[in-house]
């Protein structure tokens, strides 16, 4: 029987032979995410994989208008069709858009 010790470096081997998990699918600077996408501009979504956003109409291939992300602020307000919503700056670094 192994030690618990051994179990986990059994376990843990062989994850460093894969890639890195990239979060988006699009080409290396296509894509930015929506914390990063200025006041006024408008952008498609490309990847999100947050189901509370989803479930409010951020999904793939959603547009979206940035309507105020100012860098000192801790959330930022987009709209999405006729409604408009407050997202933390933590969940929209997670969702990647590219600006149309």
């Amino acid at each position: 029987m192994l030690s618990r010790r051994d179990r986990v470096r059994l376990r843990n081997f062989g994850r460093h032979f894969r890639g890195r998990r990239r979060a988006c699918r699009c080409e290396i600077g296509d894509c930015i995410s929506l914390a990063d996408l200025e006041t006024g501009k408008e952008a498609l979504i490309t990847c999100n994989n947050d189901l509370k956003t989803i479930e409010r109409g951020l999904y793939h291939g959603k547009r979206v208008i940035a309507q105020r992300n100012e860098p000192g602020e801790p959330n930022i307000v987009v709209a999405v069709g006729d409604a408009r919503y407050v997202l933390d700056r933590r969940v929209a670094w997670q969702i990647r858009v590219k600006v149309v």
